[in-house]
């Protein structure tokens, strides 16, 4: 018997419940045909065939609920949830554990193998049955293609992230960082369809607001209040000597509209790819192989990277045993991340990660007893304001 596999007792229930719902959607159709009713054989072929489905290509995370709707099933509602706990506990761990002196390849390395071997876990835990129709068809092409250009993606963005970083203060990086949720958006509609309603598109406006008043970055008392001149014209001229247009505003500009393009290339990858979507652990596991070929590849092709592999303690200088305690979670959150992508989506993923940061904020406020400030306690509300709205007002269906 299988870990949560397609033989285990809670698939064989989720495939009872699957055969049972056909059962009575056919019935219904049958009893109210107008002209002709739909033969017995053909009931029963269909309600066995969509139990034999369902067994064999549920894996843990599918018996939670089914693919990416309008609507949040429970799976997405799961996954989301975990990548928010992953995404607070994240910044504390990487500060406690890892030193900031190690080697942010040597990092990326080993993360990229410690997700590799969570997904190969789950995905083995998923039974035989659905490991060999997920590698049925499975070709090197259709892998550089589905998670080959992501992946190069994911490392380009993370470059002019940096890049973006050091050339600009912290209130430009932190507004133009917000909008990979709205590229992402715009990146779905273009690639796979996925269209937004007016009202989420305004939801969506909530939500990058909201995150830039909880990190400090806009504030009411800002927005409302009339400023002195002369400080403002201060602000704005340190803010310009922070800030590079062509080495920090047009990177930061860039990596948004990179990870919105590699964040909807994935969610096409796991949802749509062969007709019903690539497993995500498999896909987790392509896209990890991907950048580390690219990371050693840079490695060796500069020359700090071939100054490092020299270096005594290679690029695990300043690691200790509880450094991987960081890099492990971190791995954890790109499987989940895949999950997220499948079960809810590219665009949704920004409520998953806005929901970490305001948690994070929560948890800081509560171990060093500071109250909430009021623009906090706002972002939070207009944060909730947010999910209604994009869950409650979906795109109408069209004809």
């Amino acid at each position: 018997m299988t870990f949560l596999g397609s033989h285990s007792p809670v698939a064989a229930f989720a495939g009872v419940r699957t055969l049972t719902t056909s059962h009575r959607s056919l019935q219904i159709l049958t009893q109210n045909a107008p002209y002709a009713a739909v033969p017995h054989h053909v009931v029963s072929n269909t309600a066995r065939l969509t139990s034999n489905t369902a067994l064999n290509s549920l894996n843990p995370i599918a018996l939670l609920g089914g693919a990416a709707q309008d609507t949040l099933g429970p799976a997405a509602i799961c996954t989301m949830a975990l990548l928010a706990l992953q995404y607070c506990a994240q910044p504390p761990l990487t500060r406690k554990f890892l030193d900031s002196r190690a080697n942010k390849k040597g990092i990326t390395m080993v993360e990229e193998i410690c997700k590799m071997g969570l997904s190969a876990f789950f995905f083995m835990s998923c039974g035989k049955d659905v490991v060999a129709s997920s590698l049925q068809g499975w070709t090197l092409q259709s892998s550089l293609l589905l998670a080959g250009l992501p992946a190069i993606l994911y490392a380009t963005q993370g470059v002019l992230t940096y890049l973006g970083y050091q050339h600009t203060d912290s209130v430009t990086f932190n507004g133009l960082n917000q909008t990979k949720t709205l590229s992402a958006a715009l990146w779905c509609y273009l690639l796979m369809g996925k269209r937004q309603s007016p009202v989420q598109i305004i939801a969506l406006g909530i939500l990058v607001f909201s995150a830039l008043l909880f990190q400090g970055t806009l504030s009411f008392s800002s927005l409302f209040q009339k400023s002195d001149g002369k400080e403002e014209k201060d602000s704005v001229e340190e803010t310009r000597q922070h800030t590079s247009f062509s080495k920090g505003i047009l990177p930061c500009i860039g990596a948004a509209g990179i990870s919105g393009l590699a964040g909807a290339l994935s969610q096409k990858g796991v949802q749509m790819a062969g007709g019903t979507g690539r497993n995500p652990y498999l896909y987790t596991m392509e896209l990890g192989l991907y950048s580390c070929v690219s990371l050693i590849i840079s490695m060796f092709a500069t020359k700090n990277g071939r100054k490092a592999l020299r270096e005594e303690g290679s690029i695990f200088k300043h690691w200790t045993p509880f450094s991987l305690i960081p890099v492990f979670v971190r791995a954890l959150g790109g499987v989940l991340t895949a999950l997220v992508h499948k079960y809810a989506g590219a665009t949704r993923k920004g409520y998953a990660l806005i929901a970490g940061l305001i948690m994070t904020g929560l948890t800081q406020s509560v171990i060093e007893g500071e109250r909430l400030s009021f623009d906090e306690i706002a972002a939070v509300v207009f944060v909730i304001l947010s999910s209604y709205l994009h869950l409650s007002y979906p795109p109408l269906a069209t004809v």
